[in-house]
C-alpha cells in the first residue's frame, strides 16, 4: 500500500514516497498526502526517496507525479528515484522536463539511493 512517511538514514532525514506493490488509487491518494507534508518544511530543505518499484505505470500517475514534483520543487533540496524501468522512464524524462528539475537522479537499489541521499 503507498504510504508517504519520514525515515532516518544514516542520521539523515528522509521523506520516503513509497509505491511499491501499490495500486492506482493508492498511489493516487498518497500523491494527495504527499503535497500536504511537503510544503510544511523549509525550502530546500527536503531529501527525498520515490520508490516505483513494482508499481504500475498509468498516464494518469505520471501527470499526478509531473504536478507532484512542480509543485514541490522550491521545497526539494534532491530527490533520488528507485524502480524506474520500461514506460516509467518516459514519465521520468516528462517530469523532468515539465519541472526544469534537475535533482532527481535514478537508482537501481533502494539501499544506494538512501547511502546517496544521507551524503548530500
Amino acid at each position: 500500500m503507498a504510504q508517504i512517511r519520514n525515515i532516518t538514514h544514516n542520521g539523515r532525514k528522509i521523506l520516503l514516497m513509497d509505491f511499491t506493490y501499490s495500486k492506482p488509487e493508492e498511489m493516487l491518494s498518497a500523491i494527495e498526502d504527499a503535497k500536504n507534508m511537503v510544503k510544511k518544511h523549509p525550502k530546500e530543505s527536503v531529501y527525498c526517496l520515490v520508490d516505483v518499484r513494482f508499481s504500475p505505470y498509468e498516464y494518469r500517475l505520471s501527470e499526478a507525479l509531473k504536478e507532484l514534483a512542480f509543485r514541490d520543487r522550491p521545497y526539494i533540496k534532491v530527490t533520488a528515484v528507485v524502480g524506474v524501468t520500461g514506460f516509467k522512464k518516459l514519465a521520468y524524462m516528462a517530469v523532468q522536463r515539465f519541472t526544469g528539475r534537475r535533482n532527481l537522479v535514478l537508482f537501481d537499489r533502494i539501499e544506494t539511493a538512501k547511502d546517496w541521499l544521507s551524503n548530500q
